[in-house]
């Protein structure tokens, strides 16, 4: 039989050292804090939990009485766009508050908080015109993203909390509270420039077909549906808000407490961004089935083609295969292929559709932070 080997693992008795020290200095009863105030400190990050998911992969099938099919629509946006959310991003956060203690069970807290976030990303969808569509599809729409810019918020709270074991060093706690939430926004400057060239841009709704038989395709607007087009808006409201507290303490010395504590806070209002004075540029394909006499089969469906303006830089028209590099494409195109990795800093026309939406500012935080019993 071979000699034994053993293996040691530092890591494994660092961790059995810390563990056997914490023991060895748990304290058997935490301070009194009844009729006493408390300051704390917390750090920690807040992660939102409402978003606006694309709708670019709806489908509206519509059917008789009989409940037979009778005509279906598809969205005709890139279905890649799903994986994508517009929302408040997971952010860092800090929290400064104080405590009084009407008896030991029951505490009365006031804090103010900071938190900014990044808001983002606007889906913008366009089929831009020089796009050479397969043919055996109908459409061919490229995704592009935008992050709309930072808010800054400070969530000033009043909470009322409950302790299960007011006399251990480890002591479980619930509670709740009503709160107000100040709010300020700043933009990108990639969610400046889409603003100002759609607020430059003019066009009109084109109408999506059915895609019943054969590939469906679109209808253009005539020359009186082609308008002037507004930019974008944020609206980024202060908030009342109302939360739940849950969190543990740990008293290491009689006026000293290491905190655990986590927030589900709950907004009356929402953050909205918006396209050309509404929530989106473009019409949706609703997800749904209906009957085929219900409203859903005449109302309208589509993207707006903006001919005289354009809102990103798609590329540029560069000779085809076969013909001469010096070929001049802005006076004969027929000769030209539209090509995507060339941007000339120029915005093109086409077929765009941008969405936008609403979404709560609610959501889930966890701090760590001290507290210090006067």
């Amino acid at each position: 039989m071979g000699d034994l080997i053993v293996r040691r693992n530092p890591v494994r008795h660092l961790v059995l050292v810390v563990l056997l020290a914490a023991v060895a200095t748990f304290p058997v009863t935490a301070g009194d804090i009844e009729n006493k105030f408390r300051l704390g400190v917390a750090v920690g990050f807040f992660n939102p939990q409402d978003s606006v998911h694309s709708d670019a992969g709806n489908v509206l099938a519509l059917v008789d009485d009989d409940f037979e099919f009778q005509a279906f629509f598809i969205d005709p946006r890139n279905d890649s766009a799903v994986f994508g959310a517009l929302d408040l991003q997971p952010a860092f956060s800090g929290t400064i508050y104080a405590q009084y203690a009407l008896s030991p069970i029951f505490i009365l807290e006031a804090s103010v908080g900071y938190t900014r976030q990044k808001m983002g990303d606007v889906e913008l969808q366009v089929q831009f015109d020089q796009t050479q569509v397969p043919s055996f599809q109908p459409f061919l729409f490229e995704v592009f993203r935008f992050q709309v810019g930072e808010v800054e918020r400070i969530p000033v709270q009043l909470t009322a909390l409950v302790r299960f074991r007011p006399r251990s060093s480890l002591n479980p706690y619930v509670g709740m509270g009503i709160g107000y939430t100040y709010n300020g926004f700043s933009a990108s400057p990639e969610f400046d420039a889409l603003s100002v060239a759609l607020d430059g841009s003019q066009g009109g709704l084109a109408r999506v077909g059915e895609a019943t038989f054969g590939n469906p395709g679109f209808s253009p607007p005539n020359a009186a549906e082609v308008v002037d087009l507004e930019g974008a808006s944020v609206r980024v409201d202060d908030t009342f808000e109302w939360h739940l507290a849950f969190g543990f303490e740990y008293s290491f010395k009689p006026k000293w407490a290491v905190v655990l504590d986590g927030r589900w806070t709950f907004s009356s209002r929402a953050a909205h961004v918006g396209f050309n004075g509404g929530t989106d540029l473009g019409i949706a394909v609703p997800q749904r089935t209906d009957f085929i006499d219900s409203n859903f089969f005449t109302d309208l469906y589509g993207a707006f083609l903006i001919r005289n303006g354009g809102l990103v830089d798609g590329g540029m028209l560069v000779p085809a295969f076969g013909v001469l590099p010096t070929h001049d494409c802005s006076i004969d195109a027929s000769q030209c292929i539209f090509d995507s990795t060339q941007p000339d800093g120029i915005a093109d026309p086409g077929f765009y559709y941008i969405q936008g939406g609403e979404f709560e500012y609610g959501g889930v935080g966890f701090q760590v932070g001290m507290r210090y019993t006067f």
